[in-house]
């Protein structure tokens, strides 16, 4: 179906001139809309952070559309697969045939690691570009768009981040104080197990003296945060069933949210074995690619939660599909989220839109962050702050609402980008 757009609409979308009527924009007697061009550079934006790689999707219709792809080590695997995969097979489509053509992108890097992988980290940089795209010429804010439509306007979400350290109760009151008080008010947080093992990843056991470790760290937290603080409990694949489960019982107590990751990513029996006997919530998924790897999880009832990656997992729409399978199962959702403001408000935008959605994982991006990701919110131009109140905030604006801030961007290329390459 031919697409047309309002005028008004071209003038609120960010890098479109009001002076050019659409249909002269678009060079076609039939007013269908279509890629022009895929472009890609790679962002850092501090030291301890991960490399952004960053996707642009241009249409005969002068509007574009921006993606953030999950990182690899340096960028370059993304950047290896859209431009010289994607890029030919992009340009000459109708940006609409989302469905279509990210299945299209998906079997042309089938080969490059099955269903996952940078492949798949490519996959889901391109969709999202689609998606902003189609939402600037439809003139609707993403959310509105994707899948029927939003249950909400804001997103909650939860802090990675953690005090210095978790036993000192002082130390710890003086982290809350700062969270508390930012213009966020998080009221959640994901902090990581302390783990006191040289060479840990060797096994997987966990000492006695480990545990009561976590336990006092996590018990402190609860103490000073408060019952209406929710308290995630990082594990990152760590454990065995045996241990797994003695730490799921020593936590009860506190109440943790959900306990992540206990055990390593694949699927077998031991996780239905887990999360029978658990007494608090289990949770996984940030490893896990496409609605293939995560239905045994989710239909063997070997989890409580899942967690998607959205800028990963292959797509918005598969975020979806992950999403409404869960809840055929009474299964909530919540989201890995380790990447920049781009992937941040893509994937909250789809977190909006599933019904039985608990929380999402964001960094502080203001200046005054502690966590290594300050200053990040200034990658982007946004007509609010990204979050507040403890919820991520969704515009209005068309898409997803956002383009970069070109200064702060070329200021942080990584060595040997330049601006849309």
């Amino acid at each position: 179906m031919a697409a047309t757009i309002p005028a008004a609409a071209i003038a609120s979308v960010p890098g479109i001139s009001a002076v050019s009527p659409y249909p002269k924009l678009i060079g076609s007697e039939t007013g269908q809309v279509k890629i022009t061009d895929v472009k890609f550079m790679r962002v850092k934006m501090t030291e301890r952070g991960h490399v952004m790689p960053l996707v642009k999707i241009e249409t005969d219709a002068g509007m574009y559309g921006i993606g953030e792809c999950h990182h690899d080590v340096t960028g370059l695997g993304a950047k290896d697969v859209v431009l010289n995969a994607f890029r030919a097979l992009l340009i000459g489509q109708d940006p609409f045939d989302i469905e279509r053509l990210t299945h299209a992108m998906k079997f042309r890097v089938s080969y490059l690691g099955g269903g996952g992988g940078i492949g798949m980290h490519a996959v889901t940089g391109c969709e999202i570009a689609l998606w902003d795209v189609v939402g600037k010429l439809l003139n609707k804010p993403l959310r509105k768009i994707l899948g029927g439509g939003c249950f909400t306007d804001k997103v909650r979400a939860y802090l990675t981040s953690q005090p210095r350290n978790m036993l000192d109760k002082a130390v710890v009151k003086e982290w809350f104080d700062y969270v508390n008080n930012s213009v966020q008010k998080w009221t959640a947080a994901k902090p990581f197990r302390i783990s006191q093992r040289p060479g840990r990843e060797l096994n997987r056991r966990l000492s006695h003296a480990e545990l009561k470790t976590n336990i006092q760290a996590f018990s402190n937290l609860r103490e000073i945060g408060g019952d209406d603080f929710e308290i995630i409990v990082h594990c990152h694949w760590e454990f065995d069933l045996a241990d797994s489960l003695a730490f799921c019982r020593a936590l009860e107590p506190i109440r943790p949210w959900w306990i992540e990751d206990p055990m390593p990513i694949a699927y077998n029996e031991s996780w239905k074995t887990l999360a029978a006997a658990s007494p608090i919530p289990i949770l996984t998924g940030e490893n896990l690619y496409t609605a293939h790897d995560f239905l045994p999880f989710i239909i063997n009832n070997a989890v409580h939660i899942v967690e998607i990656d959205i800028s990963m997992a292959g797509g918005l729409i598969e975020a979806k599909k992950i999403a409404d399978l869960a809840a055929l199962y009474y299964m909530p959702v919540a989201t890995h989220n380790v990447m920049g403001p781009v992937a941040t408000i893509a994937s909250a935008n789809a977190a909006a839109t599933m019904q039985d959605f608990l929380g999402h994982e964001s960094y502080d991006y203001t200046e005054n962050s502690r966590d290594g990701h300050g200053g990040w919110g200034t990658l982007i131009n946004y007509d609010m702050d990204i979050i507040k109140d403890g919820h991520i905030q969704l515009s209005d604006r068309p898409g997803l609402g956002l383009d970069l801030n070109k200064d702060v961007a070329i200021k942080h290329l990584v060595e040997g980008e330049t601006w849309w390459g």
